[in-house]
């Protein structure tokens, strides 16, 4: 038997073979994967990759596991299941996130980069919230903010507050009010998150105070619903998390990557006891 992990999003997909042993037999990477987005060019890479790894070993002795962004939506997760030509058992990224970070420990997982979303563990049993994209939520995640940071420098142009110099920079880059809006209209959320870079530099400015500001209360939000009594650990993932991180409860660090928690749901028995 050889156990397959894969790590998929919208930006590309990485992948591990390991054999009975645990020893590692291979690493490669793949194209797009967000199953909800885009299915036939997730299942495109996904399928490539998977078989580039498997080579000539037999499809009846592989077990995949693989954390795919959208797996949750629409049916997206069974779906790919069935279109792939091995055993193989689709979750949500946040699930092999928290299971890397974690292992089996209790904990809450704030992973946190151009999207957002926010998990707990305890005793076995997964709560997740969040993770409902940029149009709809992603709170707290470099593109909310880059977005909170445009939606604030029009209250700046309509006089709830003076222009700080930052909203004067980033009106002058983007061209004025019109192309704050033109920004929104043609602009990925991975560009409304590089916004946030440009905060970064001015962290004193009257905008950067109170677009961190916000933020924080959001992250306090996210993690207060999840948190019990005694409060449980966070680890903080993703490109921001660490930067982002709160002192409120007590912190660790992450045992591993999604990567490791797909490849160590895939080598457990439980996985495919159903």
């Amino acid at each position: 038997m050889v156990y397959l992990a894969i790590d998929g999003g919208g930006s590309g997909c990485r992948a591990a073979l390991c054999d009975d042993a645990g020893q590692e037999l291979a690493r490669a990477e793949g194209g797009p994967a967000n199953i909800a987005s885009d299915f036939d060019t997730a299942l495109a890479s996904l399928r490539e990759l998977a078989l580039r790894m498997i080579g000539d070993r037999p499809l009846d002795q592989v077990r995949a596991v693989l954390g795919v962004a959208g797996a949750n939506l629409s049916g997206a997760g069974p779906r790919l299941e069935a279109a792939l030509p091995f055993r193989a058992k689709v979750v949500q990224d946040v699930t092999t996130s928290l299971r890397g970070a974690l292992g089996d420990a209790d904990g809450i997982m704030a992973a946190i980069g151009t999207g957002s979303v926010f998990a707990r563990q305890v005793g076995g049993e997964v709560k997740a919230i969040g993770g409902w994209g940029f149009r709809l939520g992603d709170e707290a995640s470099g593109a909310w903010m880059g977005r909170l940071m445009l939606n604030r420098i029009t209250r700046m142009l309509d006089g709830y507050a003076p222009l700080s110099p930052l909203a004067k920079a980033v009106l002058d880059d983007l061209g004025g009010g019109p192309g704050l809006v033109a920004f929104t209209l043609k602009k990925t959320p991975a560009d409304h998150a590089l916004l946030v870079h440009r905060m970064a530099a001015a962290l004193e400015d009257p905008l950067s105070r109170q677009v961190l500001t916000e933020t924080r209360a959001e992250l306090r939000a996210a993690i207060g619903l999840l948190q019990t009594d005694p409060p449980l650990p966070v680890v903080w993932l993703g490109g921001l998390g660490p930067t982002l991180a709160l002192t409120d409860w007590p912190r660790t660090e992450p045992l591993g990557s999604s990567l490791d928690g797909a490849m160590a749901m895939a080598r457990d028995e439980a996985t495919w006891a159903a």
